[in-house]
């Protein structure tokens, strides 16, 4: 009844018209945007088939995993995802993660036997999509595609997607959050002003349904409409550069969290260099070395060293040549042979076809392998046992072990000499062999090393039978067998020599890390390698630079004994003791609660202890608050030295060590395992870093998931593939730093549309308000216009932010830190609303004011009139004529904010940059899309204004271009007094305004 009018005025139901068109328009733009980059981002798993190598005609070959048929046999290795449900014929000390079925993240021992009724809980059953964590088989495949026991579970599937709660997305929340508090404040203001004052002392000046459509206009004014479209649009040019960058991201908003990534802890092999391995020397005895390539005549002539050597290289291996189809048309549909295998197998298989002349597969075919142990992370070795040739009578077995050199040798008791003969392995023998590894490692090779020890088949057959038992006992008392190596012998080696490799580092990654550390990034080294060659490669590479490691020194740490002999660690520069340290309290972290959906380090109360009010608060506010870290990263000092530190001595490290290492600038982990590089992550996580973690092998899966960015790499296994949130299809590390380029980018463009979208959209449309109820003025701006201004014409322009490349500096800021930066936070608002916000509304009504006086209606007219407006003081137009002198001066302040928008929009292209280094009409600035955000506004403006239909409708009127010539003026007041306040902050970037810039 209080809103309802006997002549209702038309404008309101053409209001409600225009809204409604607007909205639709922007959701079908905004459905538009999201399809298309889903469409981007699902064209991208085109780019990752899904490969599985399988058994046909007697041929092993790989082709597409949708093309198995039940039937099939197909061989799994450590690394792969598991291609269809199968039975297992042969296994090699297989276990496989089944946390996407069952949710036990715990690995599960297969084997080749039926034991359970419940398929589900068998051990020969193995099923789609779980990941092998180590060991390889052979399976016939049961189930293919949609009958897979995870095909029939649908919703599983389907709700695979992650539900985690982006930075971006808390960024979004908040921003919603302050507007919607914002538009309330404001409108219950107006309406507690208007039922106790207003409505009772100036009854009829304004109407309950007129303080309606104030209400709408408040709305509209506080809500940037251009928002949602801008961060949809920004997502898909995130999109499409990733598409170009051949950069996976399995959700595009995790890319604002490289914004904030202030530490990337890299592996070496694969990541770093090219994972293409040769072999450049043959170590063998005390002195005897082969360099490659080597003289045949040469390899008839060495010893039995440099022989079993090579026999090694073919036996202990995993190399093979496989059939390869070329899907790319199905018409030019071709196979071809590949050798496939670890980098360092492939190098050895290559060093024995190649520069030895030996047929690896005759060879392997007259000495067939019976047992292997598949090398892992944790052992660091591998070891197979071959039935020798011509050995029928004697039948001697060949057990064969490869790996770290410093773990082979610690498994043997003696060593082939010089001259091939066997003797002790006595310590000083042990340390040449040690100073050789570490003279090689000092020159960037990795080092692998080989021992090997034969026996009787009997006692083989015997030390088979004998394990069979000891693990079927274990498997009932369902205890862990302390060392399970196959079967196969622990100790008791010879060691025969070492094989050197060469890894060449990926040619863009140096430069890519002195971009990284430009951008106050810092690099961690986390590898499995030796310390020496992971220190080799880290300064080829520049994560141990000149200036810093080599200059001012490289420290370690190593467990010592004081004065009385109290064991302490002896922190060491260049070699020297600097300090020590007795070991105290130690954080524990949990590393087995470790899954992608957990991503705070530190634990918090269990939700299920606490009420439902408090539930709701904790939920609510994971929302809109980042998660808290137990320091401050800008609080850590950093001291100018690079250190290494080895993975035995991590186990040594208390919260002081911790602190200690990684307050260095310059960071090496080598000799780790997949729990110490967790840890490593835990515990940067713990110092308030924002950790990206690269990978492509297994062992990198649970710092993958652990961490704030896992960033994988295509050429990695299947495992390090979905424990990552990104993938690199070209392998190259340097797209790591063009995607935090994207991401603070991203971050740029989003605070630039805010700081485009406030002052125009929200602040100067929101005072005419105010000053109509409060200062009893007449309305300045129509909600009409208002509308319009807001869904039109500023979107128009917001969208052509979103298009803004990056300044020259950007890559040379620090990290955002989570707690401080915020989309919206308390400088950019004093910028949009105190500074920007406030000479627009003053230039709006400096227009709309000049307007009246040239009509001859004075300031003193208009102010504080309320009810009296015309008659006290008395003006010489009647009501009607006021009302079109009004109609015109709102179309003014319209016109004039449109104006000034666009000197805004000038100056708001770039937050430090100048407009004349960064201009939008050519070079590196060049962003056209302005100018047609220009255009665009400007077409509106005049069409709202000047078409006869919405001067009818919408009570428009056109304006005359003298009264909004001061608007050109104080908009070029506004555009040099912010090219001014960029200069001195580029100029005094520790001042007091550069603080507080936004």
């Amino acid at each position: 009844m209080l809103i309802s009018e006997p002549a209702p005025d038309p404008t309101n139901l053409g209001l409600g018209v225009v809204i409604i068109l607007v909205i639709l328009l922007n959701a079908c733009f905004n459905f538009y945007q999201e399809v298309k980059s889903i469409k981007i981002v699902a064209s991208f798993s085109k780019m990752i088939p899904e490969k599985a190598i399988v058994h046909r005609n007697g041929i092993e070959e790989e082709i597409m995993a949708d093309e198995l048929v039940p039937g099939d046999i197909v061989s799994i290795h450590m690394g792969d995802k598991v291609p269809a449900d199968c039975r297992l014929i042969t296994c090699e000390g297989l276990q496989v993660n089944n946390s996407d079925l069952t949710g036990e993240s715990e690995p599960i021992r297969c084997t080749t036997k039926c034991t359970n009724l419940n398929y589900l809980e068998s051990t020969n059953l193995i099923f789609y999509s779980s990941l092998v964590v180590q060991g390889s088989a052979e399976g016939i495949v049961i189930s293919t595609g949609d009958k897979t026991v995870l095909g029939q579970v649908g919703k599983l599937t389907r709700g695979s997607g992650s539900s985690d709660i982006t930075a971006l997305h808390r960024e979004i929340n908040r921003f919603v959050l302050f507007i919607i508090c914002a538009a309330l404040t404001a409108i219950i203001a107006i309406w507690i002003t208007w039922a106790a004052w207003l409505n009772v002392t100036q009854h009829g000046y304004i109407s309950a349904n007129g303080n309606v459509v104030n209400s709408i206009g408040m709305v509209i004014a506080f809500i940037p409409e251009g928002l949602p479209a801008a961060v949809t649009l920004v997502l898909t040019i995130v999109a499409k550069r990733m598409y170009k960058q051949r950069v996976l991201v399995k959700a595009l908003a995790t890319v604002e969290t490289f914004n904030s990534v202030s530490m990337i802890c890299t592996d070496k092999t694969g990541t770093l260099t090219l994972n293409q391995m040769t072999i450049t020397h043959l170590l063998w005895g005390t002195t005897g070395e082969f360099s490659v390539p080597i003289e045949k005549n040469n390899v008839h002539d060495a010893g039995k060293s440099f022989k079993a050597l090579l026999l090694g290289g073919c036996l202990c291996n995993n190399s093979e040549n496989q059939l390869i189809q070329d899907n790319g048309d199905e018409s030019l549909k071709k196979s071809q042979t590949k050798l496939v295998g670890e980098a360092a197998d492939v190098a050895l298989y290559r060093l024995c076809e190649e520069n030895c002349s030996m047929n690896v597969e005759n060879i392997r075919k007259s000495n067939l392998r019976l047992k292997v142990l598949p090398f892992n992370s944790k052992n660091k070795f591998m070891i197979t046992a071959n039935q020798l040739e011509g050995e029928q009578e004697q039948q001697k077995i060949l057990i064969t072990m490869k790996g770290a050199p410093e773990i082979v040798a610690h498994r043997c008791s003696t060593y082939q000499n010089d001259n091939g003969d066997i003797l002790p392995f006595t310590n000083d023998v042990k340390q040449i062999m040690f100073n050789r590894q570490e003279e090689s490692g000092k020159n960037g090779y990795r080092v692998i090393g080989m021992a090997q020890q034969t026996m009787k088949k009997e006692q083989y057959d015997l030390m088979m039978k004998r394990y069979k038992n000891t693990r079927k006992t274990h498997e009932n008392k369902q205890e862990q067998v302390y060392e399970d190596l196959n079967g196969l012998p622990g100790e008791n080696y010879c060691f025969i020599g070492m094989f050197t490799l060469v890894d060449p580092a990926r040619p863009e990654v140096p430069n890519a890390i002195l971009k990284a550390r430009g951008a106050h990034i810092r690099i961690a080294m986390v590898t499995g390698d030796h310390p020496t060659t992971a220190a080799a490669i880290a300064k080829q590479v520049n994560i141990l630079s000149q200036n810093i490691s080599v200059d001012n020194g490289l420290d370690t740490f190593k467990l010592g004994e004081n004065e009385s002999g109290t064991p302490v660690l002896q922190l060491l520069r260049n070699g020297q003791i600097i300090d020590t340290h007795l070991p105290g309290k130690t954080t524990t972290l949990d590393l087995i609660t470790n899954s992608a959906t957990v991503k705070s380090v530190l634990k918090t109360t269990d939700n299920r202890k606490l009420n439902f009010l408090k539930r709701w608060w904790q939920t609510a506010k994971s929302y809109v608050a980042d998660p808290s870290a137990t320091k401050s990263r800008d609080k850590q000092k950093l001291i100018p030295y690079g250190v290494v530190v080895t993975g035995s001595d991590i186990q040594l490290m208390d919260d002081f060590m911790w602190d200690w290492v990684l307050s260095h600038k310059e960071l090496v982990f080598a000799r780790t395992s997949p729990e110490q590089k967790l840890r490593i992550v835990m515990e940067c996580q713990c110092r308030g870093e924002v950790v990206a973690v690269t990978g492509d092998g297994t062992n990198d899966a649970p710092a993958l998931k652990r961490a704030d960015l896992g960033v994988a790499m295509q050429a990695g296994t299947e495992v390090s593939k979905e424990a990552g949130d990104m993938i690199l299809l070209d392998n190259n590390f340097a797209s790591i730093i063009q995607a935090i380029e994207t991401g603070r980018l991203l971050s740029d463009n989003l605070k630039k549309v805010a700081i485009y979208l406030l002052p125009g959209g929200s602040w100067s449309e929101v005072i005419p308000v105010f000053f109509c109820v409060w200062l009893g003025i007449p309305l300045a701006l129509s909600t009409f216009q208002a509308i319009i201004f807001c869904m039109l014409n500023d979107v128009f322009n917001a969208l052509a932010m979103v298009s803004e490349k990056a300044e020259k500096d950007i890559m040379s800021r620090p990290p955002l830190i989570r707690h401080k930066g915020h989309l919206l936070d308390a400088k950019l608002l004093l910028h949009a609303y105190m500074i920007i916000g406030n000479l627009e509304c003053f230039t709006a009504f400096f227009c709309y004011f000049s307007w009246y006086a040239s009509q001859g209606i004075p300031l003193s007219s208009i102010f504080l009139t309320y009810n009296s407006y015309g008659k006290n003081p008395p003006i010489n137009y009647t009501t009607d004529e006021l009302t079109t002198i009004n109609e015109s001066g709102q179309s003014i302040y319209y016109v004039a904010l449109c104006i000034m928008q666009f000197f805004n929009l000038m100056s708001s292209r770039t937050r430090y940059a100048s407009f004349f280094t960064h201009n939008p009409f050519f070079g590196k600035g060049r962003n056209l899309t302005v100018l047609c955000g220009i255009v665009a506004s400007t077409t509106v403006a005049l069409v709202v204004t000047l078409v006869p239909w919405f001067n009818t409708q919408f009570k428009t009127v056109p304006v005359q271009v003298k009264y909004v010539m001061p608007a050109l003026g104080f908009g070029a007041l506004l555009f040099t007094l912010d090219e001014l306040r960029k200069f001195y902050i580029r100029k005094y970037p520790k001042s007091i305004l550069a603080k507080i810039a936004w």
